[in-house]
């Protein structure tokens, strides 16, 4: 990986990172990093933002679709899956359309997006791997009240990163996963703009604040670079303590 905000140097591979989620929040600040650490990054997201085209993960025509590069027409040698929903209401209000939604954004979105992954022609590969980084949550170790539907849906994106890492490894397929804790964003700001809630999270997380987006993008360059060659199925938990 180039230092931060270089170029890749003359001659080298041009890393095509996808990222879906691109347009706010940690998927913005994942995007954000990789293009300032030279990828040529494809923005996905169901909202419109610059840089950022038009895709939903529930879709598997859209999965089958995603090639190349739109704008370079270079192979795509990884993905940051960060796209997701979340739906906060009790067990009893919780309506199955509700529940449904949020599981056919976060679980089967992810099902496709490993899926695609795993249909990547290997001839293709920087260095004959191709790195898939999945956002889970720490919600799958420390569940959060009144949202059963998510925290079901990251459990079953932990289990689908660590399946798919098991059985793509052998072909070049690295997955690995992040479990943020309550991450500043657009989807938080009025939890931690009461204060209340920003009171009680400040005294349950060991680090007496929210995390960033900018430190979530730090695990993903991570997971995505050569210095995590021999992580498979890892699931970073960055979350100030929160679980541990």
């Amino acid at each position: 990986m180039s230092e931060r905000g270089s170029s890749p140097s003359k001659g080298a591979v041009q890393r095509v990172v996808a990222v879906t989620g691109a347009a706010s929040g940690i998927g913005a600040a994942i995007a954000a990093r990789l293009r300032s650490d030279g990828a040529e990054v494809i923005g996905l997201d169901t909202a419109a933002a610059p840089g950022v085209q038009r895709f939903d993960v529930s879709d598997e025509q859209q999965w089958g679709e995603l090639q190349r590069s739109p704008g370079s027409g270079l192979p795509i040698t990884g993905l940051v899956h960060a796209a997701g929903v979340r739906a906060r209401s009790p067990l009893a209000e919780t309506s199955l359309d509700d529940f449904r939604r949020v599981l056919d954004v976060n679980a089967a979105g992810t099902f496709l997006a490993l899926r695609w992954a795993a249909r990547r022609d290997p001839s293709q590969f920087q260095n004959h791997e191709f790195a898939v980084v999945v956002l889970s949550s720490a919600t799958v170790d420390r569940r959060v009240e009144h949202q059963v539907a998510y925290n079901a849906s990251k459990a079953a994106v932990t289990a689908l990163v660590r399946s798919a890492a098991r059985e793509l490894a052998p072909f070049g397929v690295r997955v690995n996963g992040i479990a943020p804790g309550s991450i500043r964003t657009p989807m938080t700001e009025a939890g931690w703009e009461d204060p209340g809630h920003s009171a009680r999270m400040r005294a349950e997380i060991p680090a007496r604040r929210p995390g960033t987006g900018d430190e979530v993008a730090d695990a993903a360059a991570f997971l995505l670079g050569p210095e995590s060659s021999y992580c498979f199925g890892t699931v970073m938990t960055v979350d100030g303590g929160w679980t541990a």
